[in-house]
């Protein structure tokens, strides 16, 4: 957050007001009518107290630059603008308001606190920060961020019922078994729900004990915005082959909807180093779990709607009713805080192991997906309902290859270096600058991330931009040959790799996949994939002598550099 001084020195120096302004950061000017001034300001403490808080400097022109946009204020009114707010806010709210003299003109600067409550104006109307904008915040937002607080949880609210599935309470035991608490799985079913917190000590059930351990027609009536679908569809376009839409409790769910998915997977095997074999999946279980059951715990249950599941090979898709939690966006799902809507909701799952808590288990799905050479999903925030897609199909078996085999274990399980060299396959080199918004963290932070993977030395600074405090970073020649086909573009001539390759087949006559291994320390299918470059380049044959097998031969083919005289 920028200070007073910092920002007027940035007026000063020719930036203008509105170019400055930020999530934590309002300029205001004086009006002609008095009333009129305290209301704008009012509004402006309104919308950072329902926020994060933030300061309003008062008496600078919002297009101005220089000097001449500090257009000053009357004196006094700093103190009748302190009544002013308090008399104007529901409820009545004291901020702190400095004078302040720069160059010979009296500026206010106004520090307001993140509210202990929500407020609004004497219009009853409230507003909350988003970016360098107020926007209006209704009721069910409000509800959203005190859950985000910890101060609302809806999951943990008393339902009234004191019936339980005794189905249920099998899986749960099951569950608790499996999750290594055998101890309190044998309990008697309302010990096992009051250690949990899903039951009160007079037996009634909370929202997330329904939801868990209730039965169909109890859920129906307590909770008739509760409900899920699937639907299958051999093309995107085509009518479902599959589907349903239920309302079984959620933890039955889970396992349902998981299983819908797991049974139309398409499965391939991965030969890496060592004879040992991947099994990789369009669909990779461990991130299908962490999406859906996401999508059931962290939905709004005060809206109408479902989750709803499609897949397709070309995609799977899932939506849940609610827009994603207060505060966090498709931008910084990554990076932002645990904020559950649902906190018991979440902690009951999170004990029995059915997802992780830690970053509401998005950042499981990212690893999980990244490691089996796919994208990692996609988030959209609709208002409403907020969409996760995956790509289908086969990932990139090169990508797979390399992470899972020539990474350090620590960079293979690191989702940030793993961003960063799912960029590098596309791009020849990238900046702090570029990496931050990949891995939603700020520029230093991205610079500590390509450090990491520098010091492995997997990428490395252009000699132009080595001194620099932000270098621009590549791969290097070892991480270059070593991913090989996931690669989108071709440097190895660049890089000297194509030179060693080409001086071999001259002064021998040919190469095998054994050569190039030894020549560069790669496993058998890095070296693979680089032959497979060469001969896609025409740059190598085979001899014909052999068609498969440690010994075939590769020779100079019509695109073999000739030798300059």
């Amino acid at each position: 957050m920028a200070t007073f001084d910092d920002a007027i020195n940035a007026v000063l120096a020719g930036a203008s007001a509105d170019e400055l302004e930020t999530t934590m950061l309002e300029f205001k000017q004086e009006s002609d009518s008095i009333k009129h001034t305290f209301e704008t300001i009012t509004d402006a403490v309104v919308c950072f107290a329902n926020s994060v808080g933030g300061t309003v400097i008062v008496g600078v022109a919002d297009k101005g630059r220089g000097i001449d946009a500090l257009l000053g204020v009357s004196p006094g009114l700093q103190q009748g603008l302190v009544k002013g707010i308090f008399d104007r806010t529901r409820p009545s709210l004291s901020v702190p308001i400095f004078e302040r003299e720069v160059r010979g003109r009296l500026l206010l600067e106004i520090t307001v606190p993140q509210g202990a409550t929500f407020y609004a104006n004497a219009k009853g109307t409230s507003t909350r920060r988003v970016g360098h904008e107020c926007r209006p915040f209704p009721p069910e937002e409000q509800r959203q961020a005190l859950a985000s607080r910890g101060l609302y949880d809806w999951s943990a609210a008393l339902s009234g019922s004191v019936t339980y599935s005794e189905d249920e309470i099998v899986r749960l035991r099951r569950l608790l078994r499996a999750a290594n608490k055998p101890d309190l799985a044998q309990q008697k079913p309302e010990a096992i729900l009051q250690d949990l917190r899903l039951m009160n000590s007079a037996g009634e059930l909370t929202n997330a004990g329904v939801l868990l351990v209730g039965d169909v027609d109890e859920i129906a009536r307590l909770i008739p915005t509760y409900g899920y679908s699937y639907q299958y569809r051999a093309t995107p376009g085509t009518e479902a082959s599959a589907r349903f839409r239920e309302t079984r409790p959620l933890l039955a769910a889970i396992e349902y909807l998981l299983e819908a998915v797991d049974a139309r997977k398409l499965v391939r095997p991965l030969n890496i180093a060592g004879g040992v074999q991947l099994t990789l999946q369009d669909y990779p279980p461990e991130a299908v779990r962490e999406l859906v059951v996401n999508a059931l715990v962290h939905r709004d249950y005060e809206v109408d709607g479902s989750v709803d599941i499609e897949q397709s090979p070309e995609q799977l898709r899932v939506t849940n009713p609610g827009g994603l939690v207060f505060g966090v966006t498709a931008e910084n799902i990554l990076s932002h805080p645990s904020t559950p809507r649902n906190r018991l909701l979440l902690e009951t799952v999170t004990t029995l192991q059915i997802a992780e808590r830690t970053g509401q288990g998005v950042d499981r799905a990212y690893r999980v997906l990244l490691r089996a050479g796919k994208k990692p999903p996609t988030f959209t925030d609709h208002g409403t309902v907020v969409e996760v897609s995956v790509p289908g199909g086969e990932g990139n078996n090169a990508f797979a290859r390399y992470v899972n085999t020539a990474m350090p274990d620590a960079l293979s399980a690191d989702i940030e270096a793993l961003l960063v060299l799912d960029a590098l396959c596309v791009r020849r080199s990238v900046d702090a600058s570029e990496v931050a918004p990949l891995i939603q963290r700020p520029g230093v932070g991205a610079q500590a991330a390509l450090a990491r993977l520098a010091s492995a030395g997997l990428i490395e600074p252009s000699r132009r931009t080595a001194s620099a405090a932000f270098p621009r970073y590549g791969l290097t020649s070892s991480a270059l040959t070593g991913l090989g086909l996931a690669v989108a573009y071709h440097r190895r001539a660049a890089d000297g790799l194509d030179d060693k390759v080409v001086e071999h087949v001259r002064e021998y006559g040919y190469v095998t996949n054994q050569t190039i291994r030894r020549m560069f320390d790669l496993d058998l299918y890095p070296a693979r994939d680089m032959l497979r470059d060469l001969q896609k380049r025409e740059v190598l044959v085979k001899d014909g002598t052999q068609a498969r097998g440690p010994g075939v031969r590769y020779v100079a083919g019509p695109r073999f550099p000739k030798r300059l005289s």
